[in-house]
């Protein structure tokens, strides 16, 4: 029904047993006419058992004034929200209301109230984020970033687990280079004496890098390249080309485990939650009057 087909009421009439209410907005020409529409406003208990996700969320609603079809759904278009804070019990001074269409009846707005309830059942919904190889649940109104650093807490004490152990075999290859270039070399000799005294200085030299690899090495959201790849120069000494191969597999060993950690924590997908009939709960249901066109 348009407004143009609309009466002006002076004052406004009986409201058949339904509650008026009025939106105020912060600006409305006097001349503006104030035309009736449905309000609903309710209340969604979102309470998720396998995200353990709980959290209340309210609902302020607005329909047009119209018949409606029970077995044509509601659609989102047609439901809208309002700013429950402009709400107000009394007419505003200077209003020209509107009459109600005859059809309103407290029957409609029961029959309106079922199918809103279905609209909420079909459409509402909150969305969390989901780390699939830690199986936890964002928080409510947690960010994703917030929720990656979350994740990221949680799998540095696995993640230190695990370079631990590699720690431990670069460590007992050392010691097999060691024992093959240094430990078994007669000395007494200046040649060989200078060659012990240059394998030991390399030696001593990627066992600090390496030190330094493990000890710098943390589990961060940020790319870090530690697997720079070396070549190893054919011409040189044995131990340097032995201990030059050791380094470029520590860094390439590390940068994997990093990098596999990493996925792990960028593997986050958002789960949807909708509630259930008995999650829902219809606070209030009125005519509620606003200026024509502020909905």
């Amino acid at each position: 029904m348009s407004l143009k087909s609309q009466t002006f009421a002076a004052q406004p009439e009986q409201s058949r047993g339904i509650k008026l209410l009025y939106f105020c907005p912060d600006s409305w020409a006097p001349e503006q006419p104030w035309a009736p529409y449905f309000y609903l406003e309710a209340r969604i208990d979102y309470a998720d058992v396998r995200s353990g996700y709980h959290m209340t969320c309210g609902l302020n609603h607005v329909l047009d004034l119209q018949p409606f079809d029970e077995d044509l759904p509601l659609t989102r278009d047609m439901v809208r929200t309002v700013d429950p804070a402009a709400i107000r019990t009394t007419k505003p001074e200077g209003a020209t209301l509107l009459s109600l269409p005859v059809y309103i009846t407290e029957d409609l707005v029961h029959r309106l109230e079922t199918q809103y309830l279905s609209f909420l059942l079909r459409h509402a919904e909150v969305g969390v984020f989901r780390n699939f190889a830690l199986n936890i649940y964002s928080y409510p109104g947690e960010t994703c970033n917030e929720f990656q650093v979350r994740c990221l807490d949680v799998f540095k004490e696995s993640f230190r687990g695990e370079l631990e152990p590699l720690r431990e075999v670069v460590n007992r290859r050392f010691e097999r280079i060691e024992q093959k270039y240094i430990s078994r070399t007669r000395t007494g000799e200046f040649e060989s004496d200078r060659r012990v005294a240059s394998a030991r200085s390399t030696l001593h030299a990627v066992a600090e890098n390496i030190a330094e690899l493990f000890l710098r090495t943390e589990l961060t959201l940020e790319s870090a390249d530690v697997t720079a790849m070396r070549y190893t120069d054919p011409s040189r000494p044995d131990v340097e080309q032995s201990l030059e191969i050791l380094e470029t597999d520590v860094r390439r060993d590390v940068g994997r485990l990093l990098n596999s950690y990493q996925e792990k924590i960028r593997n986050i997908d958002e789960y949807i939650i909708h509630p259930g009939l008995k999650d829902l709960h219809l606070v209030r249901k009125c005519i509620l009057w606003m200026p024509a066109g502020a909905a």
